[in-house]
């Protein structure tokens, strides 16, 4: 989401995408409906980095609730009652027990299917783990790192005892450093895993959607049930993946 918008205007520097859930309400929803038709069953809310600590860089801390709902609403009209809305969170207040709470239990009650904690560290998962832990969420708890440290069943068992439901990686660069990842966590733990890999860095070289595609066999015979595209992937590495799912 975060790249697409950049390619549509976003200036990180000035704003985050989570902010264009009021100000480009269009475009999020326009993204959202790129990924329907190209097949996808679920879709993230434009809320990686929407707490009150990130927010707070420009001046917006004060809507929180209002940027999350709004994302949740855009999500949710693009899916229909058919598919799935993530809630996103990022990592930006998990130092901060009552912001990150916060952002969960917007998300929660905005009628998100699951909450997603992407791009954290092993340290930052496990300490979101236990900050919802304290709410009841209620609802399927999914954790997406964007580095796995060797691991193993014990440490992995710390992330099913806290309620973790899928266990993965995004931002991962390359579909090669995937396919390594993935195998790592599936001799690890009985968990579905959740993968969705950067398609490349800004003007750097790019992995094309039939690269996704021609992976997406692998991804399955070690246990990936969720599949995605993180920074540098659109819509059309979306339909690759369904076409070769299907």
């Amino acid at each position: 989401m975060g790249t697409r918008l950049v390619a549509r205007g976003l200036d990180l520097s000035q704003d985050d995408p989570a902010v264009w859930n009021l100000v480009r309400p269009d475009d999020v929803f326009d993204l959202h409906q790129r990924d329907v038709a190209a097949g996808s069953d679920a879709v993230y809310s434009n809320t990686f980095g929407a707490n009150r600590v990130r927010l707070a860089r420009f001046a917006r801390e004060t809507e929180v609730e209002t940027i999350i709902r709004s994302a949740v609403s855009l999500a949710r009209e693009a899916v229909g009652a058919d598919r799935f809305v993530m809630g996103d969170i990022g990592p930006s207040a998990v130092e901060d027990a009552r912001a990150y709470q916060e952002h969960a239990e917007i998300l929660m009650d905005s009628g998100v299917d699951a909450l997603i904690l992407e791009t954290h560290t092993v340290a930052q998962a496990l300490l979101g783990l236990e900050h919802l832990r304290k709410l009841d969420p209620g609802v399927p708890i999914l954790v997406s790192l964007h580095f796995w440290p060797e691991p193993t069943r014990e440490s992995l068992k710390q992330f099913e005892d806290l309620g973790a439901s899928v266990i993965g990686a995004n931002c991962v660069l390359g579909v090669e450093n995937s396919l390594e990842v993935c195998r790592n966590l599936h001799e690890s733990t009985n968990l579905p895993l959740l993968i969705k890999p950067s398609g490349g860095l800004p003007n750097g070289p790019a992995e094309s959607p039939e690269t996704f595609a021609a992976a997406v066999a692998r991804w399955l015979t070690m246990g990936v049930r969720l599949f995605g595209g993180c920074c540098g992937t659109d819509e059309a590495h979306i339909e690759a993946m369904r076409k070769a799912l299907a």
